[in-house]
């Protein structure tokens, strides 16, 4: 009776280690990796920032505070996570929209700042339209220098 019990014992245990292991939804199996459209490649951005470097640079910079405008914004993964579930959760918002603005809280001529805004679907198939009573997310942190480019 005891030998019986202990095969019991080490059956159970043995199908609980074997469903550990093998069962498609243990944890040992990762998450499957969406990737979103849109994904450019590292040569695709580059050119896309000496498009901006030969095209939109200098005039940029004729204006700046400092006379070297930002280039880039820098958002912590949990910063923009959060406000995506903000904006999912509280806003039943479908997109994020990308905004460039000039902080002048340093001088007249300012720093260029991207903002992001929460969007919901349009009507009949129209684009997305903003959110435009939602907070928005910015404070992001500048390139250092502000002027550096891709890769910084």
């Amino acid at each position: 009776m005891k030998n019986l019990l202990s095969l019991l014992i080490g059956l159970i245990i043995g199908a609980l280690i074997s469903y550990y292991f093998f069962c498609s939804s243990g944890l040992t199996t990762p998450p499957p990796t969406t990737i979103p459209t849109g994904i450019i490649t590292a040569s695709e951005a580059r050119n896309l920032n000496d498009n901006w470097t030969s095209y939109r640079k200098a005039a940029n910079d004729s204006v700046a505070y400092g006379g070297e405008d930002n280039r880039s914004s820098w958002y912590s993964i949990d910063d923009m996570e959060y406000y995506i579930n903000y904006a999912k959760d509280s806003l039943e918002a479908n997109g994020i929209r990308l905004y460039l603005g000039v902080d002048t809280s340093f001088d007249d001529g300012g720093l260029t700042t991207i903002f992001m805004v929460p969007t919901k679907a349009g009507l009949r198939g129209n684009p997305p339209k903003d959110i435009s009573t939602a907070n928005a997310l910015d404070r992001g942190t500048g390139g250092t220098p502000p002027g550096q480019g891709y890769p910084n």
